[in-house]
């Protein structure tokens, strides 16, 4: 039970990083200008959508009931937010 009660955290913080940085695609994120950068807005842009689908993956994957599927989410989003800063770092 306290496995599902952390996945819905974990999602949820998912879709709400998901959802600002869709909002974030043409404005300021963090330190950086996006106005300026559309390479920074499309990073932004394809990590909100893999953030959404992965969050919609974790939705199903709870209610399935193995609680060791949720370890393909929990890896699969460390990956995107790992890809995410690495290219938010080596955009030259």
């Amino acid at each position: 039970m306290i496995i599902k009660i952390v996945m819905i955290v974990f999602i949820f913080l998912l879709l709400l990083t998901a959802w600002y940085m869709w909002h974030r695609r043409n404005g300021h994120f963090l330190i950086y200008d996006v106005g300026g950068d559309p390479h920074l807005a499309n990073i932004l842009k394809w990590t909100s959508i893999a953030l959404l689908i992965e969050s919609v993956i974790g939705i199903i994957i709870l209610f399935m009931g193995n609680k060791y599927l949720n370890l393909i989410i929990l890896f699969l989003a460390s990956l995107t937010i790992l890809a995410f800063g690495l290219s938010i770092t080596n955009k030259e």
